[in-house]
């Protein structure tokens, strides 16, 4: 499959908003009862700036803007306090490998994988259609298991991966 225009939009985004940043946090949001929301995440980068992903379809939404300040995912029209809550057991690491899981054949982003240059540090994020999945310091190796145990619906299909490795300049896309 080669790179469409989608493909090549959602690559430049997610490469200009988290390659060579620093993940500080892992900030997950919940409602005024306490409950966690599973289809809004947001990452701390660089110690103070946020990229927000939010899930209810195909494809993620992403905002670098907290739900607080400008809530671009609208999520006030659902509930009517909204608290973060952060991640005790994430340690900060520099993005200097990313990895971006498509569907084969159609324009759906499923999974990204963020990692440090030597696999130290890490997170892959599975989005399902209405629920987002973080899984913190996961293997490479493991990430086509990890991601089609949520997808069960896909658990046939072949991804189309793109990824970017510290020093590249560009997205290597099969």
């Amino acid at each position: 499959m080669k790179a469409t225009n989608y493909h090549r939009f959602f690559l430049k985004k997610i490469s200009s908003l988290l390659y060579n940043k620093t993940i500080s946090s892992l900030i997950m949001v919940s409602d005024e009862n306490g409950e966690l929301i599973d289809n809004v995440s947001f990452f701390e980068v660089d110690y103070g700036g946020v990229v927000g992903f939010y899930i209810n379809g195909a494809n993620p939404l992403i905002s670098t803007n907290l739900i607080n300040e400008f809530d671009d995912f609208n999520l006030y029209s659902l509930y009517s306090v909204l608290s973060e809550r952060r991640s005790g057991d994430f340690l900060p690491f520099k993005v200097e490998f990313i990895k971006v899981f498509f569907h084969s054949e159609y324009n759906e982003a499923f999974s990204i994988f963020l990692s440090s240059a030597d696999f130290s540090s890490s997170i892959l994020i599975v989005f399902s259609t209405d629920e987002i999945h973080a899984y913190i310091n996961c293997g490479e190796r493991d990430l086509v298991k990890m991601i089609k145990e949520h997808l069960t619906q896909f658990e046939d299909i072949d991804f189309f991966t793109c990824k970017i490795d510290i020093g590249d300049e560009e997205w290597f896309c099969v």
